[in-house]
């Protein structure tokens, strides 16, 4: 009966901090606009949009978000979850020689596919958003040059690393809607990116009020190269801090099968008594909720 009552409070406890700290929900957008109204507006349409959903819903989008940021197909995420809990089965058996802690062990590296893809979803928009600042400053030079917004896209198409949203702006105002104004605020959505919609916003106002409003758009275009620089900074301290977790985690859990060899009556105590099984789990579910903790603290900047 204690067995199963561990079993449970690990289960509750794991998946509680999994969604706690593993999935990261949709925040406000946060965009310093010289529109300010515009700005306020987007972010109410997306509270409310949001606000619509049911907690399930948001995890699941979450998770989804991720998986495809990252370059794959929910297929292979929900393999990885189930490869990863055979593997902490079969871990667990290992270190603890239980069935009961070898369960634990499966649910606690459960979260790790999630963990992965989310650190592999911010290096794929790391490098999408270095691309994006090149394309930026390309149109950004030429529309400074000719004042002219369609121009100054067309010109650059080919030289564009991911031309295609460009390419629809210049097609949509061309071929479908000469308003300037809805194609850009179009092509804001397609591109989600604060600098990026800062920028936007500029142009809006330059084809709005006066087309010296293109002037300050040199600006955004360096604070994104400044933010750029600081996250290569902080990349070094985030790989030592993922260093020192898995460290930590492999000398924790270590002593377990050194204790096994060097004292079988104290193994079989630990592993084998309800407070030794207790205390495994306790270390089992701080292990997931610590590593959810570093993926928080590690978040790009």
């Amino acid at each position: 009966m204690q067995n199963i009552i561990c079993f449970i409070v690990f289960v509750l406890l794991a998946l509680g901090g999994f969604f706690i700290f593993g999935v990261k929900l949709p925040k406000k957008k946060n965009i310093v606009s010289i529109s300010k109204a515009t700005a306020k507006d987007k972010r109410k349409h997306v509270d409310e949009k949001f606000s619509k959903l049911s907690l399930t819903e948001k995890i699941y989008i979450g998770i989804k978000d991720t998986v495809e940021m990252s370059g794959f197909k929910m297929n292979t995420f929900w393999f990885a979850v189930a490869l990863s809990m055979f593997a902490g089965i079969g871990l667990g058996k290992f270190l603890f020689s239980d069935n009961l802690l070898a369960i634990a062990t499966g649910f606690a590296v459960l979260p790790m596919p999630y963990i992965v893809f989310k650190v592999r979803a911010r290096w794929y928009i790391r490098n999408r958003d270095e691309q994006l600042e090149s394309s930026m400053n390309l149109i950004t030079n030429s529309y400074l040059g000719c004042n002219d917004i369609i121009k100054a896209v067309n010109e650059n198409l080919d030289k564009l690393d991911s031309p295609k949203p460009f390419a629809e702006f210049v097609t949509d105002v061309t071929l479908i809607d000469s308003n300037i104004k809805r194609a850009l605020m179009k092509l804001e959505v397609k591109i989600k990116n604060k600098y990026f919609s800062e920028w936007i916003d500029i142009l809006v106002l330059a084809q709005e009020k006066s087309g010296d409003y293109r002037f300050i758009l040199p600006a955004v275009v360096q604070s994104m190269n400044d933010a750029k620089r600081l996250q290569i900074e902080a990349d070094t301290v985030m790989m030592a801090v993922w260093r020192d977790y898995f460290t930590s985690v492999i000398l924790s859990f270590s002593i377990i099968p050194l204790l096994k060899w060097s004292n079988a009556t104290w193994f079989d105590i630990l592993v084998g008594s309800a407070v030794g099984k207790i205390l495994i789990i306790l270390m089992l579910i701080m292990t997931v909720i610590s590593a959810f903790i570093t993926l928080k603290v590690n978040k790009p900047l």
